[in-house]
């Protein structure tokens, strides 16, 4: 298989990938700007964690992405981190 030259993976997303915790993804999700996200990037750090965030406007789905994190986050444990 070829590689482009061009594909690159966005470094949100490996920064998103490599968060220890959903606390710690949460955190990411809040402190990037909105307008460096695309439904691109949504989709693929949703299919990280097992979820389908709905079509819609980039910050709705970005929304919708916070809470499915934040959720997962509270019920994160100790046990669970490494």
């Amino acid at each position: 298989m070829e590689k482009l030259e061009n594909e690159e993976v966005n470094p949100i997303l490996l920064e998103f990938l490599d968060a220890d915790s959903f606390e710690d993804k949460y955190k990411l999700l809040v402190a990037t700007p909105t307008m460096d996200f695309d439904n691109l990037l949504i989709d693929n750090m949703a299919s990280s964690i097992d979820v389908v965030i709905d079509d819609g406007d980039i910050e709705s789905r970005l929304q919708d992405l916070k809470v499915c994190v934040r959720t997962r986050a509270k019920y994160e444990t100790e046990r669970f981190r490494r």
